[in-house]
């Protein structure tokens, strides 16, 4: 009798056991069917990126060219000795094309020009890259333009390779496209800026500008 009932009470244990097994089941079951379906979460678009300075469209020139004028306020990265070079060829072009430049930091000027030059020694030379823009009395950029020229020498200095003529012809087309913008006129390509007037220099420049 013993060994009986012992059979029963294990069989007992594994009939729980199975029914336990099957009321989870239920249950399981009961609450799958009863949720709500969650629906998948969407993917989300990435932010609107604003386009670069280089690619917004410049401002429509507030004032006529003939009454504005412009204070080259700054030209950063570039040694006091060639700054001063690439400065009285800038007064030199902006004659030519009569745009009249006033001393730095002038507070009636219409315009402020500031410039960022850079200097790298590459493969074939010195790549000197130029950016300015020009900001109005507001304090607003209404023009950003750039370019890049490439001098012949390589040094550990990359400057030391940037020849007067390299800063001639970068005045001559950084002029150029201030003339353009000002007079509402297509900007000049890098490829066709005034290299020929580069050479010019029997002007004397305007006494007082930059």
């Amino acid at each position: 009798m013993g060994f009986m009932s012992g059979t029963k009470r294990t069989g007992s244990i594994r009939m729980s056991g199975a029914v336990l097994a099957i009321a989870l089941a239920s249950v399981l079951t009961a609450c799958q069917s009863t949720a709500p379906v969650r629906p998948k979460p969407a993917v989300l678009a990435g932010p609107t990126v604003p386009a670069p300075p280089e690619a917004t469209q410049p401002s429509v020139p507030a004032v006529p060219a003939a009454i504005a004028t412009f204070s080259f306020d700054q030209i950063k990265g570039v040694p006091t000795d060639k700054q001063q070079d690439l400065a009285k060829a800038i007064a030199k072009y902006a004659q030519q094309r009569n745009l009249h430049l006033v001393r730095r930091i002038d507070t009636t000027a219409t315009y402020h020009v500031w410039g960022y030059l850079s200097a790298v020694g590459g493969d074939v030379g010195t790549n000197v890259t130029y950016v300015w823009d020009i900001i109005d009395q507001s304090g607003n950029r209404v023009l950003r333009f750039s370019g890049v020229e490439i001098a012949g020498g390589v040094n550990d200095d990359p400057w030391q390779g940037v020849s007067g003529g390299t800063l001639d012809t970068v005045a001559a087309r950084t002029v150029e496209d201030v003339y353009a913008w000002i007079n509402r006129l297509p900007q000049p390509s890098m490829a066709g800026a005034p290299a020929a007037q580069a050479g010019v220099g029997a002007t004397k420049p305007p006494a007082g500008t930059l």
